[in-house]
């Protein structure tokens, strides 16, 4: 290992690190929004970020590389143990769990075997990290469900948070997991535990109820169980509202913009736009199948509108590459029926962008649809909303993803409802431009006052509160 050893008042955990190290040891940040909101508060508290490796060796390195503040420690972890327990019970089994596609379930023995022991490998660290102090401890996600049930053994006096990122699923959903009294107990032993909006709270108090009912007491937001008290809390995650809207005012964001419509032939046409991961959750094919009723029904859109869908490939698996085929094959059937000399009506593209790239995309943008058909919040509707500085774009989202509890502005669709979904996609392009400011200014107050700084902040002061 690398490094040294210094006291710290703070660890986060999540299975991804902060910053990889490059193949001739150079440091570079992972882009995201919780790296960024919790690189300076790390910092400060020169704690310790605890994260996985497929290195045979630990590596515990300090950053940032520019100005050493804190530790990142990275836990080795077998590629049998890593593929069964990421890839196999986290994303082949929990995943789809939660987002309520039971049909795209898998599960074998190895993969819960796994994870418990991954679980305990972080646990292990996060005892040896703490070294008997008093020290805050943050969770991150799906991935760490039993972590805090394995320290607690370990140090009883650890404060103790993890935030679940993703959908809570109900409980005639969540009992399809044989494992569930386990996930449960490992989740509540966490002093704090945090959902992205209060349905996902309560569908979690109500798996407690039915599930633990010999075990639990629930007396509103808390759990009573023997080991102690945690309390279960919405804390709808953010962006950097302000990178984005400093993004999308920069002149390289206006110059990328001009350049994408020139060389789509987008010029002077009314522009939609979706941002997903090429993942069955984010209903990609729902809203390409709204998109083609609408150009059917409304044939007068044609050559004055067209979609840009961006198609960001994950992961490598037949399931996601047997999906990943069917939106090229809808793509196809929809640009094949409607499309007439230089245009066609969906403009495809399987690439990932820089942030600062979609920044530009955002403002220059009339319409967002996000056609989830679950989503714990879908941060690119808050990042269009952030880069909207001209306030003329219009936010449809599906009624599945958190966000549309959460925002303030938006106009909520069912994916499922295709009709209806094609028709909203009429009425926002015809809305006009005072309804459009009126809305969009709305949203963006919201996201301003509700940033992602403001997000850790929350949950950090509810942490060290807790008794």
């Amino acid at each position: 290992m690398r490094g040294n050893r210094r006291r710290s008042s703070l660890i986060v955990v999540s299975n991804r690190e902060p910053y990889t190290i490059k193949r001739d040891g150079r440091l570079e940040k992972t882009v995201g929004g919780l790296v960024s909101a919790l690189d300076p508060v790390m910092c400060s508290a020169r704690g310790v970020w605890i994260a996985s490796t497929r290195a045979r060796r630990g590596i515990k390195v300090e950053v940032p590389p520019e100005a050493p503040s804190y530790t990142m420690r990275l836990v080795p972890i077998s590629t049998k143990d890593f593929e069964d327990y990421y890839d196999g019970y986290s994303n082949s089994f929990l995943w789809p769990l939660c987002h309520i596609t039971l049909d795209r379930v898998y599960l074998r023995d190895s993969y819960w075997d796994s994870y418990r022991k991954v679980n305990q490998l972080f646990a292990e660290a996060v005892v040896e990290e703490a070294d008997g102090r008093k020290t805050l401890v943050w969770l991150q996600d799906y991935h760490l469900a039993l972590c805090a049930g394995y320290i607690k053994k370990k140090n009883p006096s650890l404060k103790l948070s993890l935030f679940w990122h993703i959908p809570w699923p109900p409980y005639d959903v969540f009992r399809a997991c044989p494992h569930r009294k386990e996930i449960l107990r490992g989740l509540l032993a966490n002093d704090l535990l945090g959902f992205q909006i209060e349905a996902f709270t309560r569908n979690f108090l109500r798996c407690v109820e039915l599930e633990l009912k010999d075990e639990a007491t629930i007396e509103g937001d808390v759990v009573y169980t023997e080991r102690g008290r945690t309390r279960v809390r919405a804390f709808p995650i953010s962006i950097d509202y302000g990178w984005f809207e400093e993004a999308a005012l920069s002149r390289k964001a206006e110059r990328f913009l001009r350049r994408f419509k020139k060389e789509r032939n987008l010029q002077g046409r009314l522009m939609g736009l979706s941002v997903d991961r090429l993942d069955y959750t984010k209903g990609i094919i729902r809203g390409l199948s709204a998109l083609e009723l609408f150009f059917d029904k409304y044939p007068e859109f044609k050559r004055r509108f067209s979609f840009v869908q961006i198609a960001v490939p994950t992961r490598v698996s037949d399931t996601y590459l047997d999906y990943m085929e069917t939106v090229r094959r809808k793509v196809y059937s929809i640009n094949s029926r409607f499309a007439t000399g230089d245009w066609r009506p969906i403009e495809y593209i399987e690439k990932k962008f820089t942030h600062e790239e979609l920044a530009g995309l955002y403002r220059g943008a009339d319409l967002l649809m996000i056609s989830s058909v679950y989503d714990g919040m879908n941060l690119v509707a808050k990042e269009y909303i952030a880069s909207q500085i001209d306030m003329g774009g219009v936010v449809l989202v599906s009624l599945f993803a958190g966000v549309s509890e959460d925002v303030p502005g938006v106009i909520t669709v069912n994916p499922y409802a295709t009709e209806n979904y094609a028709d909203t996609i009429k009425m926002a392009l015809e809305m006009s431009d005072r309804e459009r400011q009126r809305l969009m200014k709305r949203a963006r107050s919201h996201v301003r006052k509700n940033d992602i700084y403001r997000w850790v902040d929350g949950i950090l002061r509810e942490i060290r509160r807790t008794k």
